[in-house]
């Protein structure tokens, strides 16, 4: 049986439906065309075979970590597809990062944007990290993951990696313990237009402190008001570097 992007013209709650169906069907040879990472994943990526543009030939995920696999079919809706159908990709760790990243990309080159430079950024929990790296190494996409330390950059985001050491995956994140998060060091780069952007609504918070506390509201206050004149913090900068090279 040939399915030919079965997700065309079905709401969410039916492609779910759709899936189950196709999961439990005993005793069929099905192949299923999809643009669909719900479809991909749900169905087990072990099975799929990916038409890439980082390849010049189908590629199977046969060999893809079985763990990675289960993970990916009981993960929340994940950007797998978005994932093995781009050939350089930047995961952050939060929608903050998310938010600025086209903004720090035009800064540090000069106005280049992301979809000019085919780079695809996806938001991604810190702990997934390692699953979407088990899978550029399979399809060799490059790869740039930005990080938070979290107080321990040599726990976090150096030995926490140790197994994922390959020319086209790279880990950035800044090396100060006191830089611990996306916000602290945006924060400590940008202080002037922080406070200018921040200050005269505070009453009890500081500026660090509100917008620790409201990280989406204030990237998109950021993107709104100072996309023309935020710093991107160090590693972010090496990150876009390294993603164009």
């Amino acid at each position: 049986l040939l399915l030919e992007e079965p997700e065309n013209h079905l709401s969410h709650g039916n492609m779910k439906k759709l899936i189950q169906s196709i999961a439990s069907s005993p005793e069929k040879q099905l192949v299923i065309a999809t643009h669909n990472s719900l479809i991909c994943s749900r169905l087990d990526l072990r099975k799929a075979i990916i038409l890439a543009p980082s390849s010049a030939d189908p590629v199977s995920l046969s060999n893809l970590d079985p763990d990675t696999a289960a993970f990916f079919m009981k993960a929340p809706d994940n950007n797998v597809l978005e994932f093995v159908l781009s050939s350089k990709v930047i995961l952050v760790e939060g929608d903050s990062e998310f938010i600025l990243l086209d903004a720090f990309y035009k800064a540090v080159t000069k106005g280049k944007s992301l979809d000019e430079e085919n780079v695809h950024v996806i938001s991604v929990d810190g702990t997934s990290f390692k699953r979407y790296m088990d899978i550029a190494i399979l399809l060799n996409i490059r790869t740039a993951a930005i990080r938070d330390n979290d107080g321990d950059y040599q726990k976090t985001c150096v030995d926490n990696y140790a197994d994922y050491q390959a020319d086209n995956i790279k880990i950035f994140a800044d090396i100060d313990k006191n830089r611990s998060t996306f916000e602290i060091c945006f924060h400590q780069d940008n202080t002037d237009l922080c406070n200018d952007l921040f200050l005269g609504s505070r009453k009890t918070l500081t500026v660090l402190e509100y917008m620790l506390k409201n990280k989406t509201e204030a990237a998109f206050k950021l993107l709104d008001k100072k996309a023309d004149h935020i710093v991107a913090p160090l590693h972010i900068q090496q990150a876009i570097a390294w993603i164009r090279g």
